[in-house]
Order: C-alpha cells, then sequence, then structure tokens
C-alpha cells in the first residue's frame, strides 16, 4: 500500500480545489477585496512543501520509476524556490546600493524570478504524476502547465515595471500592502483553470493508487498478445 503518496495526491488535490474555487472567486468578482491578497504564493508553496515532504517519507514504497521522478520533481521545485531566493536577494542588493538605481535588467530579473516561483510549483505537480495517468489526463497537465507559463510571463511583465515601488517602500520602511498587487492578484486568478485541470489529472492519479497498481503501470501499455500456435 503507497500509503504516503496517497496521503500527498490528497493534500495536493485538497489544496488545487482550495485554489481553484478561490481564484474562480477572484475572476468572477473583480475588484472585490479578496483576503488572499497578502498570501499570493505562500498557500500553494506550503502545500507544495507538505507534499513532496510525504513524497519523500514513503519512497521506499514505490518502484524505481516513481523515486526517479520524485527526485527530479523535488529538483524542479528547488529550483524554482531559487527564483524566489533571486528576488529577495536582488531586492536586498538594490536596498543595499541605491546607486544602482533600477535598470532595465533589474526590472526583468525580478519580474522573472517572482514568476518563476509560482510556474516552477505547475511544472512539479505535473511532472510528479505524469507518469501515473493516461494520455487525456497527460494532456491536461500539459496544459495546466502551459496556461501557467502563459500567466506568469505577464505577472513577469507587470512585476517588472513595479521594482522601483517595491525598493521605494521598503526604503521608507512602509507595511501597508501595495496597491501593484491589486493587478497582480487579478492575473493569479485566471490560474483557477491550471488548478481545475490538475485536479481532474490527480483525480485519475487517485484511482490508480487506490486500485493497487505500482507507479508507473498506468501510462504503460500492454503488449500485445503472441500469436496463438499453429
Amino acid at each position: 500500500m503507497t500509503t504516503n503518496l496517497r496521503i500527498c495526491l490528497t493534500v495536493l488535490s485538497v489544496g488545487f480545489a482550495v485554489e481553484g474555487a478561490s481564484e474562480l472567486y477572484s475572476w468572477a468578482t473583480p475588484g472585490a477585496d479578496h483576503a488572499g491578497l497578502n498570501v499570493l504564493f505562500l498557500l500553494p508553496t506550503a502545500l507544495t512543501v507538505v507534499g513532496l515532504l510525504f513524497v519523500w517519507i514513503g519512497r521506499h514504497e514505490w518502484t524505481e520509476l516513481h523515486r526517479q521522478r520524485s527526485r527530479q520533481a523535488t529538483l524542479i521545485f528547488g529550483l524554482s524556490l531559487v527564483g524566489g531566493a533571486v528576488a529577495v536577494a536582488e531586492v536586498a542588493l538594490l536596498v543595499a546600493y541605491p546607486s544602482i538605481g533600477t535598470p532595465l535588467w533589474a526590472e526583468l530579473l525580478f519580474g522573472a524570478a517572482v514568476a518563476s516561483l509560482l510556474l516552477g510549483t505547475f511544472v512539479t505537480y505535473a511532472y510528479l504524476v505524469f507518469h501515473l495517468v493516461r494520455a487525456p489526463s497527460q494532456a491536461a497537465l500539459a496544459a495546466a502547465v502551459a496556461w501557467a507559463f502563459i500567466v506568469s510571463g505577464v505577472i513577469t511583465v507587470v512585476l517588472a515595471g513595479d521594482l522601483p515601488t517595491v525598493l521605494g517602500l521598503i526604503q521608507s520602511r512602509s507595511f501597508t500592502v501595495p496597491s501593484f498587487l491589486a493587478p497582480v492578484s487579478s492575473l493569479i486568478s485566471y490560474l483557477f483553470i491550471s488548478y481545475f485541470l490538475l485536479l481532474a489529472a490527480y483525480f485519475e492519479a487517485h484511482l490508480a493508487v487506490a486500485r493497487g497498481l505500482p507507479p508507473g503501470s498506468v501510462a504503460a501499455r500492454p503488449k500485445p498478445a503472441s500469436d496463438p500456435p499453429r
């Protein structure tokens, strides 16, 4: 019984349902004061950490195929966290040395680093179970990542132009919610499409594991039966 894998899938699926419903509500009610504005990236990141923790705990339960997939998924997620660290380090550098200003390369790096944290979580979700599901669900996973890539690209452009505002708030020691987070939150709300696509694919992964099929067997195609002897 792949108990920890099932817990991982459950944790992530609950997260997809909550985030999908939340972002759908945000998308359907533009301009409203949404409670999640201050934690745009925290919930998906936290759920990913919890899910991968159960993957690591249950690594002895699985075939070599799934162990390899889980290691690579963890690496992908780690690289996305590096993007967040790069954004923080860049802001710290620009605050410490204001003479640098905010050149174009700094704005683009900041936007891309923050957006990579968002995109990296979706790539992690898809890669983790891609081998557990059949072609239709694999297409749903690919579509979820593709849509997240488009949204992340737009967010990169928006955040790039807001780097001077971020630096100004830090230098003035202002702890108010920046006004530019509102349009970013509106963009993120479009990710409800990706979340619901992931939820559908993870539902099939749940069924595969619940039936007791070893990881990797769902995506494998049975060999054709040999011709009977004549």
